[in-house]
């Protein structure tokens, strides 16, 4: 997944790659977002501990530390990126793949072989105050039509060159059954994208159901 992003006003292309890598100095994980100048491993830039604070179209936030040389030893500076993605031609929106089923996760061969739960779907990451949780949370807002699915304490856990992933909590409302309950979820996401021949293909289909 090819990204734009503004650096000295300048728009340029660079790939992106967030993941999580150890840190040396902690032993614990971490997780990085590099940019990388295409069809190269050189790093032009990176975030420690990147977070996604904000996702609308083909735009969003991560914020993080950038880290520069000192005289006293490595300098944090709180930092963040404005990206945009270079989505190619006909892109229709987003699908996401759920990775669990009621809390539990789910085989990613099993996750990658089924129909995508959500397709030509519209993302939208903010922060928003919450009323059952009584706090502030970074929520995901996956909307197709009339159907909503969301990630509550919404991360970015992956961002790669043709998907990326996020985790959170989905509420459940109460039922008979069980009370209200936030059980782990996270969402496979892909670009969904569609050729002129199959564009011209759902116009035939649907002109044949008008008949």
């Amino acid at each position: 997944m090819t990204e734009g992003m503004v650096m000295g006003g300048t728009p340029a292309p660079f790939e992106l790659l967030v993941q999580e890598v150890t840190d040396q100095g902690k032993r614990r994980p971490m997780r990085v977002a590099r940019l990388y100048a295409p069809g190269t491993k050189s790093i032009l830039a990176e975030l420690l501990g990147v977070r996604l604070v904000w996702f609308k179209g083909d735009e969003f936030v991560l914020a993080g530390a950038d880290v520069s040389p000192g005289d006293r030893g490595p300098v944090h500076a709180a930092q963040s990126w404005l990206c945009k993605l270079a989505l190619p031609p006909h892109a229709l929106g987003y699908s996401a793949r759920f990775l669990y089923e009621q809390g539990r996760q789910l085989p990613m061969g099993q996750v990658n072989n089924r129909w995508a739960n959500s397709s030509n779907s519209q993302l939208r990451v903010s922060s928003v105050m919450h009323e059952q949780l009584a706090r502030h949370t970074t929520r995901a807002l996956l909307r197709r039509d009339q159907h909503d699915y969301r990630l509550l304490d919404c991360e970015l856990d992956f961002m790669g060159e043709e998907k990326f992933q996020l985790s959170g909590f989905e509420q459940l409302a109460e039922t008979i059954n069980h009370p209200a309950r936030l059980l782990r979820q996270g969402w496979l996401m892909a670009i969904d994208t569609q050729t002129p021949e199959q564009a011209e293909y759902v116009r035939s289909v649907q002109k044949s159901f008008q008949r």
